[in-house]
């Protein structure tokens, strides 16, 4: 008598399949929460760093505060302090700040513009200076030579339009003055100078102008310009201003 056996195999095959599909499930279960399991690791460890680090901080500090308290208190018994003390005291203790150029002088000065070059506090501007913002904007070493000369000069009362500098050497351009350079020409007439290069000031601009430039002999400059040699009209600004 042959005996059927197919409904046992297929309850085996499915026991089989759902063995297998509940270790499948397991296995991702490992796999996509793995990430998260480790995230919630990493901050578990990293708070518990954190709270063992407040609490030597926290300790650190009430030891400091406990030592700071005692040596308050010990240093208070030692020296007892009246108003009279504390005054003195106070007093003392400026005087030798003040003696030894520490941060109560330096406070005091704190308020002067310093040549970044070195050549100490800006001068003051004369009341009659046309820029009283002139030490505001940054310059050069070179610039600031020059600014400093030509604030000298408005304090000297000569009120120069405006300075050049060359070859180390500052040219103020003043009123009324004519900063030439000459070439000797010998021509029908005789030997005369001619202009070469010439600095002036504003209100030589009309005469320049009606003159071809280069062709202004020393014969043709109004008597009522001053005539100073380019050779002559430099000035030295170290030794113009007592620089170092």
């Amino acid at each position: 008598m042959t005996r059927d056996i197919t409904p046992i195999k297929w309850i085996i095959g499915a026991i089989a399949l759902l063995i297998i599909i509940a270790g499948a499930c397991y296995l991702w279960y490992r796999y996509d929460t793995a990430p998260y399991r480790q995230e919630a690791s990493d901050a578990a460890e990293l708070a518990r760093r954190l709270e063992n680090q407040q609490a030597k901080q926290k300790a650190a500090t009430e030891t400091e505060t406990a030592s700071t308290k005692e040596t308050a208190e010990n240093t208070t018994a030692k020296k007892p302090v009246n108003e009279n003390t504390a005054e003195v005291e106070n007093n003392t203790e400026a005087e030798i700040n003040q003696q030894a150029g520490t941060p109560v002088d330096i406070a005091v000065k704190s308020d002067e513009k310093v040549s970044p070059y070195g050549f100490g506090p800006y001068p003051k501007l004369p009341q009659d200076f046309p820029e009283q913002d002139f030490w505001e904007f940054p310059r050069d070493k070179n610039m600031e030579l020059m600014d400093r000369v030509l604030v000298k000069l408005w304090e000297q009362g000569k009120r120069p339009h405006g300075v050049t500098m060359e070859k180390g050497l500052v040219y103020p351009t003043l009123p009324n003055t004519l900063i030439v350079k000459w070439k000797t020409e010998i021509t029908p007439f005789g030997t005369r100078k001619k202009v070469v290069s010439v600095q002036y000031p504003p209100e030589a601009a009309s005469f320049i102008r009606s003159h071809q430039p280069l062709s202004i002999y020393e014969s043709d400059i109004p008597a009522h310009f001053k005539v100073i040699e380019f050779k002559d009209a430099g000035i030295d600004p170290y030794q113009f201003l007592d620089l170092p």
